[in-house]
């Protein structure tokens, strides 16, 4: 489907099928006929994201008019909705770290939706001063994410990359390939 997508990746068919997962369910969407797995997600992917989930679950298709900017309907949808707050960011388009699409994916659905199925009691590098914090320890607890290591670390100043958020936007989606009986700390 997209030619730089590897399948023998962590990312690719064979594997999770992360970025198929995205595409096929109209979340995210390439550029021609690449996807760009290792680029930066931008705030405002990000929020075009969390805006079609959130129209999808609630009855609609997830199709927007696009207006200029481009992303602007989707900004004015989420802040609507209560997804992100008007003013949460001044640039839409510089790269989104791990804990921003947190907070932006975290609130595309209702909090039931995202029920417990893993313990966390600590994080080595998110504190209760993090930004975020509540967000990042909602998906944690829901099986979202469980970080990059063993420990759970989530590196939450770092940038979050397509393929990144294809996965985590997965599983939003898709609670059967959530983490499950995970402890972190």
């Amino acid at each position: 489907m997209f030619s730089d997508v590897n399948e023998n990746q962590w990312y690719g068919y064979t594997q999770q099928k992360v970025i198929a997962n995205a595409y096929e369910y109209g979340l995210m969407q390439g550029s021609g006929n690449t996807f760009n797995p290792t680029g930066n997600m931008t705030i405002a992917e990000a929020v075009t994201i969390a805006a079609r989930v959130h129209h999808i679950y609630n009855g609609g298709n997830g199709e927007f008019t696009q207006g200029s900017p481009w992303y602007q309907v989707y900004v004015d949808y989420c802040i609507e909705k209560g997804i992100i707050n008007a003013g949460t960011f001044s640039d839409y388009n510089k790269a989104a770290t791990r804990a921003e699409m947190a907070y932006i994916f975290s609130s595309a659905l209702p909090e039931a939706e995202f029920s417990l199925q893993n313990t966390v009691n600590a994080l080595p590098d998110v504190t209760s001063s993090t930004p975020y914090y509540s967000a990042i320890l909602m998906l944690y607890k829901a099986g979202v994410v469980a970080g990059s290591d063993s420990i759970g670390t989530f590196n939450p100043g770092a940038n979050i990359t397509r393929a990144e958020a294809a996965a985590i936007i997965s599983r939003v989606i898709l609670k059967d390939t959530r983490f499950s009986g995970k402890t972190f700390g």
